[in-house]
């Protein structure tokens, strides 16, 4: 038999695992010993997913076993995990830090090297990395990653001394050991609730993880754009939110007390759209009680959504399609306005009070009964965007540090960019709630796919962030577009003439899709299938099943739409 300690997996209903059944029955850990005892029926329509039990060392077993039961055993967070600390020499379990981070790697190229008789090298082929604070990176490159594990003799038993911090989890096991978290932060006015992608490891430390994460703070890239309700210097009196009866039981230091009821009302809605679905959330101030009720009418909005329907322009003119046939519904106000410039791009605002086009000419700025307004006559603009200020977004395509902001009251403000090193742009599409955008720039033949933090003064906007570079196919970049709050996705013609698909998490991983045969265009709407193409042949293309099918002809542009707000 192999020394090599075995992994024992062992799977238990939870419609999110671990944090389901353990978190909300208030158990701290899974007993591996006593009698075996009846639970409560599992509830209908959950999933397996697994969790991992690892073996302790074993008796006498040689240096590479304990490294490889050690990176095995890291896999568990189980009760800080306890297992993979047993592999440790005392002195280092009780500093070795295993959330400092986590280096995600393809299982395949794993190698261990003699380093001499008291340490090895553990060598692996990243595919991914997640930082302290559990945001999640694709890495730029597959070259292998070596960490240095020194041995120690500890009662006769090799003992692993001076760990590397965080831990090593192939992808496979990572997405069964950690689950994605939305934490969300308020946008400047408070109107909206803005994501922030994190990634935590499942267990009875889950919520806890997530509170001190929103108490820390946006992510770096994401900070310019979004607030948070709670006072500066609020913290948990202690490091433990308790989960009982469904309930999350968040106790904060009397920095709190400097929140007024409203402030506090926000804090709670921060708390409970961050928590994983099903919790409620009560917030208590050095163990004393609150009266925070909900927010009402003056609740965020989250995950801002879109007509349904397609908005197209077809045989000159505007609207938006039937469930059946080909009948246009026109927008009361602006379809025959945006029809008669035959527009090549066209974006609707929030509210579907104002549009803005890209025609000959320039962009254009459209409002309920008015003439259309040349905002900016450039040459080589690329498809306009709007954001919920009515500011329409501009840029040429050979000129991508030229971005103008384009106001309600006729005011042109240009918005210092932060790809100074870009010189094209292929597309330029700001978020429903108005604080991140996306766009594909290319500098010289490198092409990448960005989202970039809005920073404004009384909504207008000043200046943009780092840009956080996202997944894309190679090859040529055609168009991108969002799919939700926390969704984009990039279309791009490859190399050998076919066109592909893929969905990107901001934070999280990307996923590609079935292509919309020889597509030039996407649009998103408020799910992922919801997502649609317009093809060179001038076919509207939706999915349907796990293909695409053209829905009709003759359409000369899908429209994006900004919400319903």
């Amino acid at each position: 038999m192999s020394d090599a300690p075995r992994r024992r997996r062992l799977r238990i209903w939870g419609a999110s695992a671990v944090l389901a059944v353990m978190l909300l029955a208030g158990c701290s850990g899974i007993p591996r010993a006593g009698e075996v005892q009846a639970g409560a029926a599992a509830p209908q329509g959950d999933t397996l997913t697994p969790i991992f039990l690892p073996s302790s060392p074993e008796a006498n077993a040689s240096q590479e076993s304990i490294l490889r039961g050690f990176i095995d055993a890291a896999s568990s967070p189980e009760n800080n995990y306890e297992i993979a600390r047993e592999f440790l020499a005392p002195a280092d379990s009780a500093i070795w830090a295993p959330d400092a981070g986590v280096t995600v790697d393809d299982g395949s190229g794993r190698v261990i090297q003699v380093v001499d008789d008291m340490a090895m090298q553990f060598s692996v082929k990243p595919v991914a990395e997640v930082n302290a604070n559990g945001e999640y990176r694709e890495v730029g490159s597959s070259a292998p990653v070596t960490l240095l594990y020194h041995f120690v003799q500890v009662d006769g038993q090799w003992r692993i001394s001076q760990p590397p911090n965080g831990t090593v989890i192939d992808q496979n096991t990572f997405r069964d050991v950690f689950s994605s978290q939305e934490l969300y932060f308020f946008d400047p006015t408070f109107t909206y609730l803005v994501p922030d992608l994190r990634w935590f490891p499942r267990g009875a430390s889950a919520p806890t993880k997530i509170v001190n994460a929103v108490l820390a703070g946006p992510s770096p890239w994401l900070a310019p754009a979004v607030t948070t309700a709670f006072p500066e210097g609020t913290k948990l009196t202690a490091d433990a939110v308790q989960v009982i009866a469904r309930v999350a039981q968040v106790d904060l230091n009397n920095e709190a007390l400097n929140a007024d009821r409203v402030t506090l009302q926000r804090m709670k809605s921060q708390l409970t759209n961050s928590l994983p679905s099903g919790l409620s959330v009560t917030i208590t101030i050095s163990h004393n009680s609150q009266d925070i009720n909900d927010l009402g009418d003056a609740a965020p909005i989250v995950n801002p959504r879109g007509d349904a329907r397609a908005l197209i322009l077809r045989n000159d003119e505007f609207g938006f399609l039937g469930a059946t046939g080909s009948t246009l519904t026109p927008v009361d106000g602006l379809s025959d306005t945006i029809a008669a410039l035959k527009p090549t791009a066209v974006t609707l605002a929030a509210g579907q009070h104002f549009a803005a086009a890209l025609a000959e000419g320039g962009v254009y700025g459209i409002g309920i009964g008015a003439p259309a307004k040349l905002v900016d006559p450039r040459d080589g603009l690329i498809a306009p965007s709007v954001d919920p200020y009515d500011v329409i977004w501009s840029v040429p395509a050979d000129r991508p540090a030229e971005l103008f902001a384009y106001t309600s009251s006729g005011e042109s403000v240009a918005v210092p960019t932060s790809w100074q090193d870009a010189t094209s742009i292929r597309s330029l599409v700001v978020s429903r709630d108005g604080t991140r955008l996306i766009a594909l720039l290319g500098t010289g033949a490198d092409l990448r796919f960005v989202v970039v933090a809005i920073t404004r003064d009384k909504g207008v906007p000043v200046a943009l962030g780092e840009p956080l570079t996202l997944a894309a196919a190679a090859g040529t970049p055609l168009g991108a577009t969002w799919i939700d709050d926390v969704t984009v996705a990039s279309l791009t013609a490859t190399s050998t003439g076919t066109e592909q698909i893929v969905a990107q998490e901001i934070g999280g991983v990307r996923t590609p899709l079935e292509p919309a045969p020889h597509s030039v265009s996407i649009t998103g709407g408020n799910t992922l299938r919801d997502l649609r193409a317009l093809s060179v042949n001038d076919g509207l293309q939706v999915q349907w099943g796990s293909g695409w099918q053209e829905r009709i002809d003759h359409v000369a542009l899908i429209a994006t739409q900004q919400g319903l707000l």
